[in-house]
């Protein structure tokens, strides 16, 4: 028996889960159909917009008490796009390897045949997401005087870096916030997944610019997430700036490689983390010169330096003046 994502979105896995319709003036999403898990999820819910046929836009934010396998089976050809944020979420399709949705963008190809999703209980679920469906895309191009390809048997040859972008991942946020905040206009929703649609159309004609953002850019796009863990290992090394952890230490507190966190930390801070222990032990330095009674060499030695010459060397890169300039400049 098909399932009816086409006309009704979520509204068969809400009931599954239990949900009730929270809909009209005091819903959380007038726009929209907010459906409320029981009380004792807690404040839980699915948010469905609808705004134009062929179209959904959702966003979930829930905990389950026990994993739930929902099977799939919409006859209308179509694409789901999610924003995966957070969450145990299994995708199974015949013929195809288990998908575990990791954080990211990821696409779904619907063509008739039946796929299984299973949410699990072990982590907070938290996705927006879009299903666009072959109808509405033939009915938009149709009605542009310009012509344009795109159809869902494309997307089955579509590599993950063509949607999952830093740009994409922006207009997935705003999708978000808009959905959420439930007062922004129907026509806003339907741009902006075809807004969505654009961008992967363009990586789509010009692969070599994809292929090369891919391999040059995307790694050195910092997520929210990446950017809590980096703050971490700067905490940790202004901490300990004289002695600081090797780069392992930091990769166990960042939870990633040591290649990608080099490659982040510079994207945040413009500069590697050898530069940025090297500067700050220079502004260490410039601190110790103001007292008199250290020398130019226990200062040197307190850094860890062999020699005050390689000393000296690395606080003029650094301040432009070597340590005895400095001091003169200080009346010292």
């Amino acid at each position: 028996m098909a399932t009816n994502e086409y006309f009704d979105g979520n509204a068969e896995l809400a009931a599954q889960l239990g949900c009730t319709k929270d809909s009209g003036e005091l819903s959380r999403c007038p726009k929209g159909i907010t459906y409320v898990f029981p009380p004792e999820n807690g404040d839980n819910w699915f948010i469905d917009i609808h705004p134009k046929s062929g179209l959904f836009v959702s966003d979930a934010y829930f905990t389950l008490h026990q994993p739930v396998t929902r099977t799939y089976e919409i006859e209308q050809p179509g694409l789901f796009l999610c924003s995966f944020e957070s969450g145990d979420v299994t995708i199974f399709e015949r013929g195809k390897k288990a998908r575990r949705m990791r954080q990211g963008i990821h696409l779904l190809v619907n063509q008739g045949k039946p796929f299984k999703v299973v949410f699990g209980n072990e982590k907070h679920i938290r996705y927006t997401g879009v299903w666009v469906f072959a109808d509405f895309i033939s009915k938009y191009l149709q009605d542009r005087e310009w012509k344009e390809s795109l159809t869902i048997s494309d997307a089955l040859t579509w590599p993950s870096h063509y949607y999952n972008t830093p740009e994409l991942l922006l207009h997935f946020q705003q999708l978000r916030f808009a959905i959420r905040g439930g007062v922004t206009p129907l026509m806003y929703f339907e741009s902006k997944v075809i807004a969505i649609l654009s961008l992967i159309l363009c990586a789509v004609q010009t692969p070599k610019h994809a292929e090369w953002f891919q391999k040059k850019e995307r790694p050195k796009h910092v997520t929210y997430q990446n950017q809590q863990f980096i703050w971490k290992v700067k905490a940790e090394l202004d901490k300990e700036i004289l002695n600081p952890p090797p780069v392992k230490q930091l990769a166990t507190i960042a939870g990633m490689g040591t290649t990608k966190l080099r490659i982040l930390f510079k994207s945040c801070y413009g500069m590697s983390i050898a530069d940025y222990v090297r500067q700050e032990k220079m502004n260490h330095a410039l601190r110790l010169l103001w007292h008199d009674e250290m020398s130019i060499q226990n200062i040197s030695s307190l850094l860890g330096y062999a020699r005050p010459s390689k000393f000296t060397e690395a606080f003029k890169k650094i301040h432009g003046l070597t340590p005895r300039q400095v001091r003169q400049s200080f009346n010292l």
